[in-house]
């Protein structure tokens, strides 16, 4: 009897896990300000504090997705959301 894998294709995971989520995370924590309800000093240094726990939540979450689709739609979803939000924090929309 085969072995059976504890994750479905390990490699587009682990990618997914590295350079998907670190690139949503980073996104995620620079929109932040943008929709924080905190004073001016506030909005800039709470994204900073929270980026390690934003990545971690990603990155466990891509690791026990159950479909890899999935996962890359929601990461792709978050980061074009975010992008859109910096674009309007800065006026470009």
């Amino acid at each position: 009897m085969p072995a059976e894998r504890l994750f479905s294709s390990p490699k587009n995971r682990v990618f997914a896990a590295t350079v998907g989520v670190l690139l949503a995370a980073v996104i995620v924590t620079a929109a932040m300000p943008v929709y924080l309800p905190l004073p001016q000093a506030s909005r800039v240094a709470m994204p900073i504090v929270l980026f390690p726990v934003t990545w971690l939540l990603l990155f466990l979450w891509v690791l026990f997705a159950r479909s890899m689709w999935r996962a890359w739609l929601v990461l792709t979803g978050i980061t074009i959301v975010h992008a859109g939000l910096i674009a309007a924090g800065l006026g470009a929309i």
